[in-house]
């Protein structure tokens, strides 16, 4: 499998995820819930912290992944430049969105209640892209150093690739369930 396959093939199975969630919904309509809301300034702290981990995500998502649906898949020159630009502000976002996130999305006795709630999913998708984030971040690290001979960093730039590949995939899943989460009134 090529990774421009692997590009497509994990945004289609996270669209079909998508897919699959929005129909549940609208068979299993409920009505929403009046949720926890944070007061003053600890709750706009909160908001610009989701939204700028959004947006560098998407960013680095972005200038990473689409250079592999061009011809030849290789990232150089501008992309490249473009991509690295984004990565230090993703990087910094990444690690304060898991810190405000992490309490939140411990798995609980209460995640296995009856019925279809998006707060499970919103937990175990961010945990997949904390867990992805690791090897990401970690591997173009250490190739930027002079520790592996070519064949090493090669493995190392394929690492990136692939995690940042899943990264990007469980991270929006992420988001999308947090979205649903917080229209169901989830106070988890």
């Amino acid at each position: 499998m090529t990774y421009s396959s692997a590009v497509t093939t994990v945004f289609f199975i996270a669209l079909a995820i998508v897919v699959v969630d929005v129909v549940l919904r609208l068979v299993l309509r409920r009505e929403r819930k009046a949720g926890y809301q944070p007061s003053g300034l600890f709750r706009w702290l909160r908001v610009a912290v989701n939204v700028a981990g959004l947006a560098a995500l998407v960013a680095a998502a972005i200038t990473g992944l689409s250079p592999a649906l061009e011809k030849n898949g290789e990232m150089t020159g501008g992309a490249l430049i473009t991509h690295v630009t984004v990565a230090p502000p993703f990087a910094i976002m990444a690690v304060v969105v898991a810190l405000f996130w992490a309490h939140r999305n411990r798995f609980t006795e209460g995640d296995r209640s009856a019925g279809y709630h998006a707060a499970p999913l919103r937990k175990f998708f961010f945990w997949v892209a904390v867990a992805f984030a690791v090897p990401t971040l970690v591997s173009i690290l250490a190739a930027m150093f002079p520790l592996a001979d070519t064949e090493g960093q090669a493995s190392l730039i394929r690492i990136h690739r692939y995690c940042g590949l899943f990264l990007a995939g469980s991270g929006l899943l992420f988001a999308y369930f947090a979205l649903m989460a917080w229209w169901e009134g989830s106070k988890d």
